[in-house]
């Protein structure tokens, strides 16, 4: 038998995936309003459709999901999560006017009511719709996921659609698509429409045409990640003790001894002594490049210190 459960609410204001991730990718006003748990036989019946479901979209987006650090598992978990909220909310038990729908839809074709197996499978088949658009927020929140993780689009393409004609330059459709009237599209979609018209090699023939909507592929410029970029990061495995030289270490515990003897007297010195050191720093580096943070912190501290 489900158990009854109460769940905390959400807070009002509306949460992103850079700080509520789980909470995005699980759809969490759902959970939240299923007032019931249901019990590990209840679920069975759906188990074969969330395992697959699970399957197809970890298959499909394998490379995403790798970088944020999901594995099949995790999907499957996801998608009982999800079911639990199908169970709770969605089923013909749930909505009783579906329900009667349902009932009325047999007895208008003078039908026998449906049995209690026909009513099973109409679920099953109401869950697979459910959790195949749940699977896709899941995607589309990993997705933006793995853009905060690289810092760079994680697909080959970007994919819009719209009834006006296409700009000469496709690329200005990167920055305004929606002025020019065009709205994105998911990957999935726009290979499964791609694949009725049979438009070719997507390189060759980025854009074709599908009634009275225009589709459009536009390649992505990517740049990958090196060594040099982790450095300063915190993630450089060469910042780490542990790979230096003797002779690094000694260099590196010197500098930072340095630098603290030097923070030290800077820290007793007077308010004008300060002042007097600061706009010198400014004065003889101002010019170079390579200083501009340095020469911004110090004009800051100067002005708090003035």
């Amino acid at each position: 038998m489900s158990q009854e459960v109460r769940r905390p609410k959400a807070d009002t204001k509306k949460i992103h995936c850079k700080n509520e991730f789980e909470l995005c990718y699980l759809r969490h006003q759902y959970i939240r309003k299923a007032k019931t748990n249901p019990t590990k036989d209840e679920m069975e019946p759906y188990r074969p459709i969330t395992e697959r479901m699970a399957k197809d979209t970890y298959y499909t987006y394998q490379k995403i999901f790798l970088m944020i650090g999901f594995d099949l598992e995790d999907l499957v978990a996801i998608a009982n999560i999800h079911l639990i909220s199908f169970l709770g909310l969605f089923s013909l038990d749930r909505l009783p006017q579906k329900y009667d729908e349902f009932i009325n839809l047999y007895r208008d074709k003078n039908l026998p009511d449906p049995t209690a197996e026909q009513v099973m499978n109409k679920n099953k088949a109401n869950c697979t719709l459910f959790l195949k658009q749940r699977m896709e927020d899941v995607v589309r929140v990993c997705r933006q996921k793995a853009r905060n993780i690289k810092g760079l689009p994680t697909e080959k393409y970007f994919y819009y659609c719209g009834s006006k004609r296409p700009p000469e330059i496709l690329r200005d459709l990167v920055d305004n698509y929606e002025r020019l009237g065009y709205r994105k599209l998911d990957q999935a979609v726009y290979k499964s429409i791609r694949k009725k018209v049979e438009a070719g090699d997507i390189d060759e023939n980025p854009v074709f045409k599908l009634g009275n909507l225009y589709y459009i592929a536009i390649p992505v410029e990517k740049k990958n990640l090196y060594l040099h970029d982790f450095s300063g990061a915190g993630i450089d495995p060469y910042d780490s003790i542990h790979n230096m030289t003797p002779e690094e270490i000694i260099f590196k515990m010197e500098d930072a001894g340095v630098f603290e003897r030097r923070k030290k007297m800077f820290s007793s010195k007077t308010k004008e002594q300060k002042c007097v050191a600061i706009r010198e720093f400014i004065q003889k580096n101002s010019k170079n490049p390579l200083y501009v943070e340095e020469i911004r912190t110090a004009r800051r501290i100067l002005k708090n210190l003035s």
